[in-house]
């Protein structure tokens, strides 16, 4: 079967109209898979605000309201602000970020 130039032309336009084609689709579906993740981080991240507020209204109804217990609240809220910007960044890795807190809690009591 011979192949001629108007062949070939209709095989190669087929070829490049399926490569933009896929490529769109694919650029539609990351878009929604990143949609659908920053929603779901939000709302993990409203979460785990949510639990620290709620943890510490109880630690101040227990130990009431020292000067010591505003400290570590605030040092709470820190560590809060810096793990939420790391998943943000997606840069979260539980190992390093725990090794690294406790390495900025060193830093913190030296000072």
């Amino acid at each position: 079967m011979k192949l001629n130039i108007q062949s070939l032309k209709h095989i190669a336009m087929v070829g490049i109209f399926s490569a933009f084609f896929l490529f769109g689709m694919s650029a539609t579906a990351n878009a929604q898979y990143r949609q659908d993740r920053r929603r779901s981080d939000n709302h993990h991240q409203k979460h785990e605000k949510q639990e620290l507020k709620h943890h510490q209204r109880h630690e101040r109804e227990y130990y009431g309201n020292s000067r010591e217990l505003r400290r570590h609240q605030k040092q709470e809220r820190r560590q809060m602000k810096r793990h939420q910007r790391n998943e943000r960044r997606n840069n979260y890795d539980p190992y390093y970020s725990d090794r690294r807190r406790n390495n900025d809690d060193d830093d913190d009591h030296d000072h």
